[in-house]
């Protein structure tokens, strides 16, 4: 929040993965919220999803907190628990595809340093070159979140793993938003590869979706514009988001914000 105040943003909303923990302990110090941050907080939640293959993020937002705490209450499992089931079910999968590992990459993963264990075997194959046979495209070789959606998280790759199991469906979630009295976007859609522009019509078409993230620091002018003509064509709302995670993906707070107007929900 003082990161925020500090780049003059007006409106902003916390939307961690899967929890509203963060508006829990600001219900705590609302004095001391009010000293970080002068602008408008929008409540808000990014819930991870099963939809037609693979995991995606969706956003809620406007949300109430309190009922939203108390729906999502055995829909996701403990987040130890599900990085051990990944841990266990994604490496046979690479170390079958051929890909060359460190001896010890297994006793070196550190369960509380990594949000999905994929960064840490992303981190280890890409010390030996020989594994560019397999991983084949330079944006997944240099970045292991294009890595994990590219390869992990794609139906059609041949490394591809079924978090079906681990994750809630899109209806079950978009749902849970709704009842809490909350707006459904779509966030950074283009981090999905050849499927996104897909995903986001079938995302239109399935749910009653109220908005789209169109102003993210990744993507390009073009996908940008695209999200906007889209946004036009389905009487959609726009949002902007900087995707900050502190130090695992240290975009600048404010970066996703590209125009001089955004259709805020209030």
């Amino acid at each position: 929040m003082s990161l925020a105040e500090s780049a003059n943003l007006s409106h902003i909303s916390i939307t961690d993965h899967n929890n509203v923990d963060a508006y829990l302990e600001m219900q705590k110090s609302p004095n001391e919220v009010a000293r970080l941050f002068s602008g408008k907080i929008i409540t808000g939640i990014e819930p991870e999803v099963f939809y037609r293959g693979r995991i995606i993020e969706v956003l809620g937002y406007g949300i109430d907190i309190n009922k939203m705490d108390k729906s999502l209450r055995g829909v996701y499992m403990n987040h130890r628990d599900m990085i051990g089931k990944l841990f266990d079910g994604v490496f046979p999968i690479l170390k079958n595809a051929g890909l060359k590992f460190s001896d010890n990459v297994l006793e070196t993963f550190d369960f509380d340093g990594y949000y999905y264990p994929t960064y840490h075997f992303h981190a280890d194959f890409t010390k030996y070159p020989e594994n560019k046979k397999i991983i084949t495209d330079k944006e997944s070789w240099e970045n292991p979140v294009t890595f994990f959606r590219t390869w992990i998280s794609n139906p059609k790759s041949s490394l591809y793993f079924d978090e079906s199991p681990y994750f809630p469906s899109a209806e079950t979630v978009i749902k849970l938003i709704k009842d809490a009295g909350g707006k459904v976007f779509v966030p950074h859609v283009f981090l999905y590869g050849e499927d996104s522009v897909d995903i986001l019509e079938n995302l239109v078409k399935d749910f009653e979706i109220d908005g789209v993230e169109c102003y993210y620091p990744m993507f390009t002018k073009e996908q940008t514009d695209f999200c906007l003509r889209f946004c036009a064509q389905h009487n959609l709302l726009v949002s902007a988001g900087s995707d900050y995670h502190g130090y695992t993906r240290p975009n600048k707070i404010g970066t996703g914000v590209g125009a001089d107007e955004i259709s805020w929900l209030d």
